[in-house]
């Protein structure tokens, strides 16, 4: 049993090609004239950029697969091909199913300086307030960790329903998954073109010439 069984392949198939390197093709678009180019039009189709990103419920149960993984490669070789290494991929492959069973994708929607200070504001009404100059360096770390959480709270679009104190209470169980969101807000708001490259036909490429 090897890592493997968790879905992560390599494949050594891949050629250049894939990623749309052809030194034949040429590029025959033509420049934007300002007499063709209608800027209203264009920014009536502009949307904010948007990033998702899959957080997971169980990540405790990886120890539980890599125990699996220590208890399979203690076992003797002949062991490796009996009941006792069957039960074992069966255990783990049911662990791994509960782990990806308990993901879920959120997607987040950049948001502006001005709707940061509009967070701000109704942060104030809440009592809330942004720390003084004579504040100690503690007080404002506190307010900008809950300014970041009422921030991303507001920019999470799927699910619908996500609230601060929610957030607060995933950090607390796992920071690691509100990271996960954080950098997606980052990457939205700053890059939201990000990994839009040929990595999709590379996929389709190792795919279907995988074996």
């Amino acid at each position: 049993m090897t890592d493997d069984v968790l879905g992560s392949t390599t494949n050594k198939h891949v050629q250049d090609d894939a990623l749309g390197s052809n030194p034949d093709v040429e590029d025959i678009t033509e420049d934007v004239t300002p007499e063709d180019f209608d800027f209203d039009a264009f920014v009536a189709g502009v949307r904010p950029g948007r990033r998702a990103v899959r957080v997971t419920a169980r990540a405790d149960l990886v120890a539980e697969t890599e125990k699996l993984v220590i208890q399979f490669d203690d076992l003797d070789d002949e062991d490796k091909e009996g009941e006792l290494a069957e039960q074992i991929l069966e255990e783990y492959q049911a662990l791994k199913a509960q782990i990806l069973g308990s993901r879920r994708t959120f997607v987040v929607e950049a948001r502006s300086d001005h709707r940061r200070r509009e967070v701000a504001k109704r942060m104030e009404k809440l009592g809330i307030d942004k720390p003084g100059k004579k504040a100690s360096e503690e007080e404002h770390a506190d307010y900008n960790r809950e300014l970041a959480l009422h921030c991303l709270a507001d920019a999470i679009v799927v699910p619908s329903n996500v609230t601060v104190e929610g957030l607060r209470k995933l950090y607390e169980t796992a920071s690691s998954e509100v990271d996960k969101l954080s950098g997606a807000f980052f990457d939205a708001s700053n890059n939201p073109t990000k990994g839009v490259d040929p990595n999709l036909s590379l996929r389709r490429y190792s795919t279907t010439h995988s074996g």
